[in-house]
């Protein structure tokens, strides 16, 4: 950072001490670029350690009363200094001398009682000065702006104490662009005060009385270009033509600003734009005319036109007595010359039909913010009114029917832009007829809800906005500009209603997107505002946006007014800054490789199935849940059998024949439960299994390699397995029917692994002199 802006940012804040009367500190807030403001902080003196770093220093409105030589003399590179709306009294001779590239300097509303030269001498590039609002009477006894060659604009005077201007006030002044002088009170005009300024663009005058308005209006006419007076009553204005009638005059423009006219001063004003030969345009804003319009008795006819005047402007005119005024039939010759007319919020809700004929060279009319309804504008735009007229605004007026506003202008063959603005139309018909060479019209905030056909088909530019159109669906062959923002649009319009648009502002509607395709179908489109709208700001949206560099130059609100409405992660950033994530713009692709993993993921898992036996597991899980619902222990009446007996089908020889033998036909006799025998029909086969084995008070397992292979065997060991360890008992005898290779038994058979090396199991003896032991001890085994 330089070491001015870092200098500037060190004095950010600066704590301001007061003396004696407050004790309470205020701070001057400064950013990096030397921009400090301290307007209405309640300081009662310049603050101290201000340095070079400070380009400009707002402390207006606060209640400072002294400028001392040193306050200022650190800030060698400050550029604006406004010290207006203070109460300073003292100004010391040097306090600005360091100043040197000063250039706006505004020390209005303050108590400077006298003015010193000194304090400017080395302001050489000063072009701003306010001075006005003091207590000073006079600008001084030596001139003082000699020294600001540069000085562009200058306001001097107050409203009470200034009365004298003497001829070296404005010593050294050659040129301004603004010269502002508030003398109220003015009683000494020294002649050709203001003759020593050369060339002055725009001089204000603020003048009580037009005592000495005519000796200042010598003085200026030859420099002047626009000549304003201000809170001057005219009352007693009288225009003497001898005193300029044989001097050049430069001044174009004429402005009264709250002004008091009668009807006698009206006349004179009237003989002045006849002498005064330069003048092309005369603006009347907030005047009050204290008359009734009765200029017949007057010198008024001796007048033929308004010299060469062509732009008559009137605003708020306040005639306090209106309902005894004249018809003006009398000034009506003065108007052929005039080109143009405004008379703004004015109540005026006639214009006479002979004063509309009068003005044959009337090219525009601004009747805005008045009266005018149908029934008064028939009579306004009679036959023969206004014939060259072009521009007509009836802006905020008492409009009502379209259609018969445009059947009443019918006679106005050359009017060709309308402005009817701010009307309460609120419906539009089906058809209208319109002057023939109709190019322009403004229909804006006119409360319609639909476009139709009544439009007319030569318009090359229409004015829509602001109204409650939620679709554009015609064809305007010639339409080169479309205002129709602030509405309810949802989409562009249809670009082959209008082949040559060139302009299309239509921000502040509800549209959501717009597409290149939609951009480039308007082939010769070089301006479009579209901001304000409520964008989806999807893949599709932002990719076509952020990736043309081009679109900035069509775009004119881009990119600060185009936000995200949705998606909610992104509302209310930028288009051209919002992201979207890689799942949100490739949905199909990112849906297609979920599909295609979880398909990898289903046949990954059904080899894993396979090869790991995961049915048998599932399978088994299921058997397993099924069994868990039922109690813990069947109750003793429950027990039908001796033992379940759990074999497999390839050794059901040696228990059907053997087994069962020994131990059904044996004395007292054993109940077995063998599956083909004792199993239920139609019964789920696990719950047959689990059913025999809860109603068993054994369960004997055949063990052979027969067993391991067989599914159903291993259901049924798991079962009883689960009574086990569950039930705490000695439910399950082993009986080893055939020697059985511990590592040859699967994995999944974990629980018969565990058995065997936990449980004794009996094993069956090849000798027969063996086997009676055997079933000895099977006996014995299922009665414990």
């Amino acid at each position: 950072m330089p070491r001015a802006l870092w200098t500037a940012w060190v004095w950010a804040v600066i704590i301001l001490s007061t003396e004696g009367a407050s004790d309470q500190a205020s701070s001057l807030s400064c950013d990096p670029t030397g921009v400090c403001d301290g307007h209405s902080r309640s300081l009662n003196s310049i603050p101290s350690g201000l340095t070079a770093g400070v380009k400009s220093l707002d402390l207006s409105n606060n209640e400072i009363t002294y400028v001392g030589n040193r306050d200022l003399q650190r800030c060698v590179n400050l550029k604006t200094l406004r010290l207006g709306a203070n109460e300073i009294h003292t100004v010391e001779e040097d306090s600005f001398f360091h100043l040197r590239n000063l250039e706006y300097l505004d020390l209005s509303y303050n108590r400077l009682s006298n003015l010193s030269s000194s304090w400017f001498r080395s302001l050489y590039v000063l072009k701003f000065l306010n001075l006005l609002g003091n207590l000073y009477k006079t600008l001084g006894e030596t001139s003082l702006f000699s020294h600001l060659p540069n000085l562009r604009t200058l306001k001097v005077g107050n409203s009470n104490s200034f009365t004298e201007i003497h001829e070296k006030d404005f010593t050294g002044l050659t040129f301004l662009e603004e010269l502002e002088i508030s003398a109220q009170n003015l009683q000494i005009y020294v002649p050709k005060s203001l003759k020593s300024i050369q060339n002055i663009s725009h001089l204000i005058l603020h003048l009580k009385q037009p005592i000495l308005l005519v000796d200042i209006l010598v003085d200026i006419v030859s420099s002047l270009d626009c000549f304003e007076l201000r809170d001057t009553n005219l009352h007693t204005f009288h225009f003497s033509e001898a005193s300029i009638s044989e001097m050049s005059t430069s001044v174009k423009k004429l402005i009264f600003r709250n002004v008091q006219f009668t009807d006698e001063s009206f006349v004179e004003v009237v003989k002045l734009f006849n002498y005064v030969s330069g003048i092309l345009e005369v603006e009347f804003d907030d005047c009050t005319h204290d008359g009734i319009g009765d200029f017949r008795a007057l010198s008024l006819d001796r007048i033929r036109h308004l010299g060469n005047v062509e732009t008559l402007t009137i605003r708020k005119l306040h005639i306090p007595q209106f309902f005894l005024f004249h018809d003006l039939s009398s000034i009506y010759p003065l108007t052929g010359r005039v080109k143009r007319v405004t008379i703004e919020n004015s109540k005026v809700f006639l214009v006479p039909c002979l004063l509309s004929q009068h003005l044959k060279s009337l090219e525009y009319l601004d009747l805005s913010e008045n009266l005018m309804s149908e029934e008064t504008l028939k009579n306004s735009a009679c036959k023969d009114a206004w014939p060259f007229l072009q521009t007509l605004v009836l802006r905020q007026n008492r409009l009502k029917s379209l259609e018969k506003t445009g059947e009443l202008l019918l006679t106005l063959e050359n009017l060709n832009n309308l402005d009817i603005s701010k009307n309460n139309f609120l419906s539009m018909p089906e058809t209208c007829q319109w002057p023939g060479k109709m190019k322009q019209l403004n229909l804006s905030s006119t409360r319609i809800h639909s476009l139709t056909q009544c439009l007319p088909q030569t318009l090359e530019i229409l004015d829509v906005s602001n109204n409650n159109l939620d679709s554009f669906s015609l064809i305007l062959p010639q339409l080169k500009e479309l205002y129709i923002s602030r509405n309810k649009l949802k989409t562009l319009p249809d670009a082959s209603f209008l082949p040559v648009l060139s302009v299309m502002r239509i921000s502040r509607n509800i549209i959501n997107t717009f597409s290149k395709e939609q951009l480039d179908s308007f082939q010769q489109l070089k301006t479009l505002e579209a901001g304000g709208n409520n964008f989806i700001c999807s893949c599709d949206f932002l990719s076509f946006t952020q990736g043309q560099q081009a679109l900035g130059r069509v775009l004119v609100d881009w990119p600060d007014d185009y936000r995200c409405d949705s998606p909610s992660h992104v509302r209310g950033q930028r288009v051209q800054d919002a992201r979207l994530s890689l799942s949100e713009c490739h949905r199909a692709a990112v849906v297609s490789a979920a599909c295609c993993a979880l398909f990898l993921l289903l046949l990954l898992t059904g080899v894993l199935c396979h090869r790991f036996h995961g049915l048998w597991y599932m399978k088994m899980m299921w058997a397993w849940l099924q069994a868990k619902r039922k109690p813990r222990k069947a109750p003793r009446r429950d027990i039908c059998y001796d033992a379940f007996v759990s074999y497999s089908e390839r050794d059901s020889y040696w228990v059907e024949n053997l087994m069962v033998q020994e131990l059904e036909h044996f004395n007292p006799p054993f109940k077995l439960c063998l599956h083909k025998r004792d199993f239920i029909p139609g019964k789920w086969i696990i719950d047959n299994i689990i059913d025999s084995i809860e109603k068993s008070h054994k369960t004997i397992f055949v063990l052979s390699e027969n067993f391991v292979k067989s599914e159903w065997c291993k259901y049924e060991l798991d079962f009883s397995h689960f009574r086990l360890f569950d039930e705490n008992n000695d439910a399950a005898i082993l009986i080893l029917l055939e020697p059985i290779d511990k590592k040859a038994i699967p994995q999944r058979f974990c629980k018969l692994r565990k058995i065997m090396n936990t449980k004794t199991y009996l094993e069956w003896p090849v000798d027969e002199t063996q086997q009676e032991g055997f079933w000895l001890n099977l006996r014995a085994a299922i009665r414990s």
